[in-house]
């Protein structure tokens, strides 16, 4: 079987069809994780794990909107959005919805600088993330939610 053009010019593309699968779950993890929380009364959830939700599926929407509004703009050659902007809300939690748009609009995937602060951003909350799993609270918060 004879391999596509896409995969001679970029041999790592499998692992970024795997994170783009790997991010867009995570989003919609948090997403029913948060309307758990907040749909459900007696749910016990921490502060910090609540707010880390909350912060990821917003930052993660207005990323994504972000994202494809700078790209029209590109397009169009109109005034763009800061790249610290879109770093910013990255930052705050928005990585799985950035990282979609770049995916999906094709967008801010070729500046070597720009891709690199990402990617620290992203290595950042995978390491809180990996934190929080150690310490297990989202495991515990899980099991309030659902309450088992």
């Amino acid at each position: 079987m004879a391999r596509s053009w896409t995969n001679r010019l970029n041999p790592f593309a499998w692992i970024q069809r795997w994170f783009t699968t790997a991010a867009f779950f995570w989003l919609m993890g948090t997403t029913a994780l948060l309307i758990l929380a907040l749909a459900r009364e007696s749910a016990k959830v921490s502060a910090f794990f609540a707010i880390y939700l909350l912060l990821t599926v917003a930052c993660s929407a207005i990323a994504f909107v972000m994202y494809g509004i700078d790209k029209q703009r590109a397009v169009k050659k109109q005034p763009r959005i800061s790249e610290r902007t879109l770093h910013i809300l990255s930052i705050l939690g928005g990585w799985p919805g950035a990282h979609l748009a770049q995916r999906m609009f094709r967008h801010k995937t070729l500046k070597v600088s720009f891709r690199l602060v990402f990617w620290f951003t992203v290595f950042v909350h995978l390491a809180i993330i990996a934190w929080g799993i150690w310490s297990g609270w989202p495991f515990e918060a899980v099991r309030n939610l659902l309450g088992i």
